[in-house]
């Protein structure tokens, strides 16, 4: 099962990056997706054309079986540069790459409550774009702490194996 992983951090050392990283690793045939800060904002101008960008990560997106979007929790809410990229996704309006993708949402936190306001937002963000999102969703707080424990990589194999029955029926 092929694994994209959409990270919502433009910050090169963020935990969110991190993490992915390591979704990336655990995941058997898993890969971080093209930088999303390459994505132009959006504009429904450049729907019909849309730039290399965004066709790009478009084909990552749809040739993968499963797709984990990771986001940090920016004011209690998805990162704008996350946003941006499911707007990109999720069109054309009703045919967008995202509609009946098979979706597990992760959002993460220095915090300890590990983002859950972030993955409420995310979880309906990607609903709403026709997303096929795994029962549950996963939460990570004191993230920096827990980058190495072998504690998060079962936690994080747990949620994969979970989100995969979605996927395998994709």
């Amino acid at each position: 099962m092929s694994v994209l992983v959409l990270t919502g951090s433009a910050r090169q050392g963020s935990y969110t990056r991190a993490l992915g990283a390591l979704v990336a690793d655990v995941a058997a045939d898993g890969a971080l997706a093209a930088e999303l800060t390459a994505l132009p904002f959006f504009n429904q101008d450049l729907e019909g054309t849309p730039p290399a960008e965004v066709v790009a990560l478009r084909e990552q997106v749809a040739d993968a079986d499963l797709l984990v979007v990771i986001t940090p929790e920016y004011n209690g809410t998805i990162s704008g540069l996350l946003g941006n990229a499911i707007d990109w996704l999720s069109r054309p309006y009703g045919a967008g790459v995202l509609r009946g993708k098979p979706v597990l949402a992760v959002a993460a936190s220095p915090g300890e409550i590990g983002g859950a306001r972030a993955v409420v937002a995310l979880r309906t963000v990607l609903g709403n774009a026709g997303a096929d999102l795994a029962s549950a969703a996963l939460t990570v707080g004191a993230v920096a702490e827990r980058l190495d424990d072998p504690a998060l990589r079962a936690e994080l194999l747990a949620a994969l194996d979970d989100a995969a029955p979605a996927a395998k029926a994709a």
